[in-house]
C-alpha cells in the first residue's frame, strides 16, 4: 500500500512539475525590438500598422530557426488581423497543398488529418501551425505560396529545358517561363551568382549549373510573388507574406518582384540582435526586428 502511495505521489509530483515547466516555457516573455530603419528609432507595432494603411502587403523575412522571431511574428499577425482584413501567405506551404489547407480552414478535416496529410517542415507544428490556427479562428485566408519543390529542383538541374517536360498539371503550380527573368533585379541576380559560384566550383565565369540554380531561385521568388498578388486582387485584403530573409532582404527576390508588379510593400526583416551591422539596417528593410536569439 505504501509503495502504491509513493508511486502515486511521484507521478503526481512529476506531472505537476512537467506542467509547470511547460507553462513557463509557453509563457516566457517575448523579447524583441522593432527598429524603423529610416530614422533608426525604436518603434511599436502600431507604427508598423500605421504604415500599412497605405500599403497592400507586408513581407516578413525570417530566420527559420529563430524561436523569438516566430513569437514576434505571431503577435504581429494577431494585431494585424484585428486592424485589417488580412490573408496569410507562407513560403512553408506549396501550391499543390492548397486544397488540403482549404479543407482544414473550412473544418472539413481535423487538425490531425491535416498534419498527417502533408509533408511539412520539421518545425511547422511549433512555429507555423499557430499562425494557421489563428488565421482559421479569424477567417483570414491561408495562401500556399511556394511552387512545389520537385519542379524547382527540376529547373535547378535542367535549366529552362525543364519547362518542356512539365505537364499541364505541373504548369498550373509554377510561374510562366518568361516571368522568371522579367521581374528580376540585377543586384539580386549578381548576389545569387556570387553565392552559387562560391558553392559550385568557385569559378569567376558563370556556368550552366550556376545559371540553372539562379533560375530555380527565380521560380521560388516569382511563384510566391504571384501567389501574393493573386490574393490581393482576389480578396482585396492586406497580405502577410512570410519567407526566409534571403528571398526579400535588401529589396531583392520577391519583395522587388511585388513592387515591379505594382504592389505597395512594407518590408520587415527579423533576426537575432548583433547579427547584422546597424549601419546596414536601412538597406535591409523598412523595419528590422531584433530578437534575443534562439
Amino acid at each position: 500500500m505504501k509503495v502504491r502511495t509513493m508511486i502515486s505521489l511521484f507521478v503526481i509530483t512529476f506531472s505537476i512539475s512537467f506542467v509547470t515547466l511547460y507553462a513557463e516555457e509557453r509563457e516566457r516573455p517575448i523579447s524583441f525590438k522593432i527598429i524603423e530603419t529610416q530614422s533608426g528609432q525604436i518603434v511599436t507595432w502600431k507604427n508598423v500598422l500605421d504604415r500599412l494603411e497605405s500599403h497592400e502587403v507586408v513581407v516578413w523575412g525570417e530566420e527559420h530557426d529563430d524561436t523569438m522571431g516566430h513569437q514576434a511574428q505571431l503577435s504581429f499577425f494577431k494585431l494585424l488581423t484585428e486592424r485589417f482584413p488580412t490573408a496569410l501567405s507562407l513560403e512553408m506551404l506549396e501550391r499543390d497543398q492548397q486544397t488540403t489547407v482549404n479543407e482544414f480552414f473550412q473544418s472539413h478535416i481535423s487538425e490531425r488529418q491535416f498534419l498527417d496529410s502533408l509533408v511539412l517542415w520539421k518545425n511547422f507544428l511549433s512555429d507555423y501551425f499557430p499562425l494557421l490556427k489563428h488565421a482559421k479562428e479569424v477567417y483570414a485566408p491561408i495562401v500556399c505560396a511556394n511552387p512545389p519543390r520537385r519542379y524547382v529542383s527540376s529547373l535547378a538541374k535542367k535549366g529552362m529545358l525543364a519547362y518542356a517536360d512539365f505537364s499541364e498539371e505541373a504548369l498550373r503550380y509554377i510561374p510562366a517561363a518568361y516571368s522568371l527573368s522579367l521581374f528580376s533585379s540585377e543586384d539580386y541576380t549578381n548576389k545569387l551568382r556570387g553565392v552559387f559560384s562560391s558553392t559550385h566550383g568557385n569559378s569567376s565565369q558563370p556556368t550552366p549549373q550556376v545559371e540553372s540554380l539562379i533560375l530555380a531561385q527565380f521560380m521560388w521568388d516569382q511563384g510566391m510573388a504571384e501567389s501574393v498578388s493573386r490574393e490581393i486582387y482576389r480578396s482585396g485584403r492586406k497580405v502577410l507574406q512570410i519567407n526566409g530573409r534571403f528571398h526579400s532582404d535588401e529589396w531583392g527576390g520577391l519583395s522587388h518582384r511585388l513592387r515591379q508588379m505594382g504592389h505597395k510593400v512594407v518590408l520587415i526583416s527579423a533576426f537575432p540582435e548583433g547579427k547584422e551591422d546597424e549601419k546596414k539596417f536601412v538597406k535591409i528593410a523598412d523595419f528590422v526586428i531584433l530578437t534575443s536569439g534562439r
